[in-house]
């Protein structure tokens, strides 16, 4: 079974422990390495906004473009084969490319399609904050990838 770590959705309650940071600086550092290492580029990058709860890069090289998803509070990465539509769900994961491995060495894991598209139902969620559980009841994720990758507000 697939367990859902703490802070997955981004939220936590007034009188939690805030949760991590994964710091912009850093995703954009090894998308750069990633980028480079393969003969491509950073298209564009964007730190997670007002209501998301990630990071974007589109990395780019010759035939190819991968869309990587950095959550910003646990060192998780994912990847999606069309850019992520602001407010729309995500639900279309991608395996990742066999350069992804370089996020691993620098403390990232990697997220397969397998175990985003989980449905929550059949995910170990007992580790959410009480305040997560309130906004996955009123979001209602169908999957991990859903939960853990979110336009909530």
């Amino acid at each position: 079974m697939i367990r859902v770590a703490r802070g997955a959705t981004g939220f936590w309650g007034h009188g939690d422990a805030p949760l991590p940071q994964v710091e912009v600086a850093a995703f954009n550092t090894v998308c750069h390495a990633v980028a480079r290492s393969i003969r491509g580029t950073v298209a564009e990058l964007a730190p997670a906004g007002a209501t998301s709860n990630f990071h974007v890069a589109r990395i780019t090289a010759p035939g190819m473009r991968s869309n990587v998803l950095c959550h910003e509070a646990l060192p998780v990465i994912a990847f999606t084969a069309s850019p992520p539509q602001a407010g729309v769900p995500l639900t279309q994961f991608s395996s990742p490319p066999g350069w992804a491995h370089a996020f691993e060495r620098c403390g990232f894991r990697l997220l397969d399609v397998d175990e985003l598209s989980t449905p929550l139902a059949m995910a170990d969620t007992g580790e959410l904050a009480e305040a997560e559980r309130e906004q996955v009841r009123h979001w209602c994720p169908g999957t991990v990838g859903e939960l853990m990758f979110n336009w909530w507000d």
